[in-house]
């Protein structure tokens, strides 16, 4: 009986320790530009942010191998999709890969976006439905979690004027290019300390939730996803995230 009972041990810890290893690894972690978030220097190169320094905290802690590797938003996304890049944490609504991802179950972290004027005898939009009608410039290849397709429906009559920078997005306000600038927060925060514009107004328009995306091409999707939120949870409860 006893020999039974170490050979079933043996088998469950070989068992357990194949399930630990199964991970298709290293996993690519993709990355925009998107300070204080995601911050990335020349060719992309990944240097930190906000959302890096989490996701290396949940990766280490679920012994998982990563890399991580930057691309403009659109590269990112199409990437995504085709499952060359395995994971990222962004935003629903995504044609490129939506459908195409694990998703996770909670939220993981949340960003506000906003609306900026530097018009202040005009008020501000309260809502996406009060820029019906308005021209408004957006960063070129931000999906703004799906609200790109509000903003592009032909039946809203809205002007877009598409800006490569958030930095231009501001410049382009000052001459007047159009009425509104729609922009996160964070990164408008960034882009007008460098270009010290103050005298403009803004208001939060929506919130948009991010979550961790496994691309479905990896045989393996929900482990890791068990894994990444396991360890996320931990984290949460030790104070560190």
């Amino acid at each position: 009986m006893a020999f039974k009972k170490r050979c079933f041990l043996l088998i469950f810890f070989f068992v357990a320790c194949m399930e630990q290893s199964a991970i298709s690894e290293p996993l690519e972690i993709g990355m925009l530009d998107f300070p204080p978030y995601y911050i990335l220097g020349k060719n992309e190169e990944v240097k930190g942010g906000l959302l890096v320094d989490m996701l290396v905290k949940i990766f280490d802690r679920a012994g998982i191998e990563y890399t991580l590797a930057g691309y403009p938003p659109k590269r990112l996304y199409s990437n995504v999709g085709k499952g060359i890049t395995h994971v990222w944490l962004g935003t629903l609504g995504v044609s490129e890969y939506e459908g195409k991802t694990l998703v996770s179950p909670k939220k993981m972290v949340e960003i506000n976006l906003h609306v900026f004027s530097m018009n202040k005898s005009i008020p501000l939009p309260k809502s996406l439905n009060e820029l019906k009608g308005k021209s408004v410039i957006t960063i070129f290849g931000y999906n703004y979690g799906g609200v790109i397709k509000f903003l592009e429906d032909p039946a809203n009559n809205i002007v877009l004027e598409p800006a490569k920078t958030h930095e231009s997005a501001f410049m382009m306000l000052k001459m007047e290019r159009a009425g509104f600038v729609l922009d996160y927060i964070e990164p408008a925060g960034e882009a007008l300390s460098k270009l010290k514009l103050s005298d403009l107004s803004h208001a939060p328009i929506t919130e948009l939730p991010l979550y961790i995306h496994i691309s479905k091409t990896l045989p393996d999707a929900q482990q890791i996803m068990d894994r990444i939120m396991n360890a996320y949870e931990e984290l949460k409860k030790e104070g560190k995230l």
